[in-house]
């Protein structure tokens, strides 16, 4: 049977990264949906579109009422609606990875493969833990988007990006970070549509999602390694690869390797599409 790819996006994003990726999937005959996990055109204000800076920082957020429960909700409801259509592949990115790993381990019996692009997949540690490894200190993002934020997210509970604050440097620094292999012009496409508002996900217990080897660990999964990426650096992801084949040996990781940046694949998805395309008849002869 033909399965349905279903894509969750990353941080500041929505469910509009993947329509290139969707495109090239459906030239080679594929069917996809790409969800938009909760809150997204949070922070998208008239105050954020002027750039009054004071008004738009005092701004509440629906990111701060947002839990766990409701990101997950959001992916558990599309893998039973597309389910009676055939075998489901559930396709993360980045911060994505904790919706889905968290969802996996709710409906195993419902995914037949998940693939994690660059995708955070905590095992032995909260998800926040890990940006405190030795492993996360060559990683470009953080210190590049250091300056456009707004607000303490210990505080009002949500993290606020500032996006269409960034000068020439800092974009230049945030393309260096996110995108290297894109024109600026490309890039600025990807700065005018990246969301303000994110929830803050490293703030505490309640976003302590990690693999469970009974649910999760029975699960065919594929690790997309973006060589390139200079944002969730090549050592944090090997580290996601290790603890999860050490958990579930039985069933480990098919890797991957994409000449990619951290989101470079968006905007020139062959590579990706063509891994994708590969997986497409594991799943559906693998059904269950």
């Amino acid at each position: 049977m033909i399965p349905t790819f279903v894509f969750v996006h990353g941080s500041g994003s929505a469910a509009h990264s993947w329509s290139a990726v969707q495109r090239e999937m459906a030239s080679h005959g594929h069917r996809t949906l790409a969800l938009d996990l909760p809150g997204r055109g949070a922070g998208l204000s008239q105050a954020y579109y002027e750039q009054d800076l004071e008004a738009f920082a005092a701004e509440p957020s629906v990111m701060s009422d947002l839990t766990l429960d409701d990101f997950i909700g959001t992916v558990v409801d599309a893998v039973e609606r597309v389910r009676h259509h055939g075998p489901v592949v559930l396709v993360a990115h980045s911060f994505g990875g904790l919706p889905v790993t968290a969802a996996a381990n709710a409906i195993p019996e419902l995914i037949d493969r998940i693939v994690y692009v660059a995708a955070q997949c905590p095992v032995n540690r909260a998800p926040g833990e890990y940006a405190a490894l030795p492993e996360w200190t060559s990683a470009e993002f953080f210190p590049a988007i250091e300056p456009l934020l707004l607000g303490n997210p210990l505080e009002q509970g949500f993290i606020r990006v500032n996006w269409r604050g960034a000068d020439r440097g800092r974009r230049a620094a945030l393309r260096d970070a996110v995108a290297a292999e894109l024109t600026e012009d490309e890039f600025l496409q990807v700065i005018v549509t990246s969301q303000p508002d994110e929830v803050f996900w490293p703030a505490g217990p309640e976003w302590d999602v990690r693999a469970d080897k009974d649910s999760w660990g029975r699960i065919p999964r594929t690790f997309v390694k973006l060589t390139k990426d200079h944002s969730m650096p090549l050592a944090i992801q090997d580290l996601y690869l290790a603890e999860g084949d050490a958990l579930t040996p039985d069933n480990p990781f098919d890797v991957r390797e994409l000449e990619s940046s951290h989101a470079g694949f968006f905007r020139k998805p062959v590579g990706l599409a063509g891994i994708l395309d590969d997986l497409s008849v594991r799943a559906g002869a693998g059904s269950r």
